[in-house]
């Protein structure tokens, strides 16, 4: 949910209006998430089953210990948004935004990419007491 308060001096949202913050991106999968190989964060294999002789001894751990221990990861993203439309009788908005933030990690398998999202939004607004 995304909060918006506003104060006394009797501001509205109208086209044109600008929001912006930083924000927390989720990894793409979670702890439950299991691989291909039964591999996952908190539940499953902690190797690839279907690959135990070539991970019999130091030189196979090293290889695949990425893929094999799996961490869910967080990072930080900044997003701005303008809003376009208001229809007022209905408390709709909507509008444009750009978004940046890493790519999943694949639970830590993989090097985030910087990411860079464009696209269109729609929300209703509901006052609250």
């Amino acid at each position: 949910d995304l909060v918006l308060t506003s104060d006394s001096s009797g501001g509205a949202l109208a086209p044109g209006t600008e929001m912006e913050g930083k924000f927390r991106v989720p990894g793409y999968r979670t702890g439950l998430f299991l691989d291909p190989k039964g591999r996952g964060g908190v539940t499953g294999y902690d190797m690839a089953v279907a690959l135990p002789a070539l991970q019999t001894g130091v030189e196979g751990d090293v290889e695949l210990q990425k893929e094999n221990e799996k961490v869910f990861e967080s990072t930080k993203g900044a997003m701005v948004a303008k809003i376009t439309n208001v229809n007022a009788e209905t408390g709709e908005i909507s509008g444009i935004f750009s978004s940046q933030q890493k790519s999943d990690t694949d639970l830590g398998s993989k090097v985030p990419k910087d990411m860079l999202l464009r696209g269109i939004f729609y929300g209703k607004i509901q006052q609250t007491e």
